[in-house]
């Protein structure tokens, strides 16, 4: 029978071999990242690409990158048909906390209505230019005027600089606006 001492011993050593496991595994996987060499057919360039085979999944931007946390358009769904104001309800595995919170490692929420090609990782998000968002609860209310629009959904830190791809990739949805009918 081991003592306490052996057993505490044989528990450290097992985590810092799922850590290194882990970390190996990140660092070997088959993403790619948009700071890597390209080649003419990888898919980087932060323009988002509208899904039209599903109506209830939003793209990801680019699609080959692996991220660490997700990042998710709960509403409005791709190609939907909705009145303003749109109510975008988001989600996402990353640690969530406005930034005058100055949270270590927290992240917070940005939209971008009709802005393609959006602010890339790395840098500073603009905080005073016409359709671009920040928040950090998990819906937001837009007043968006009738027509075709794509929204952009990305994370940035306490900062204001957009976290970088390889952590949480941007998603988009493209959707229709209409002008309410005297019943809604």
């Amino acid at each position: 029978m081991l003592s306490q001492k052996e057993n505490e011993v044989i528990k450290t050593a097992a985590l810092v071999v799922v850590a290194a496991l882990l970390i190996f595994a990140v660092a070997c996987g088959k993403g790619v990242s948009c700071s890597d060499t390209k080649k003419a057919s990888d898919d980087c360039s932060g323009t988002p690409i509208p899904s039209h085979a599903s109506a209830t999944k939003p793209t990801a931007v680019p699609r080959n990158v692996t991220a660490q946390a997700t990042l998710e358009i709960k509403a409005p769904l791709q190609g939907q048909t909705v009145t303003s104001p749109v109510t975008v309800e988001v989600a996402s595995t990353h640690l969530i906390a406005a930034p005058e919170l100055i949270v270590p490692n927290a992240a917070h929420y940005y939209v971008f209505v009709d802005k393609v090609p959006f602010t890339a990782g790395g840098m500073t998000i603009p905080m005073d230019e016409p359709g671009v968002y920040h928040f950090a609860q998990n819906t937001l209310k837009l007043d968006i005027p009738p027509g075709k629009h794509t929204i952009v959904l990305v994370l940035g830190d306490n900062s204001h600089v957009r976290v970088p791809e390889s952590e949480a990739h941007a998603v988009a949805v493209d959707i229709i606006v209409v002008q309410p009918t005297p019943t809604q």
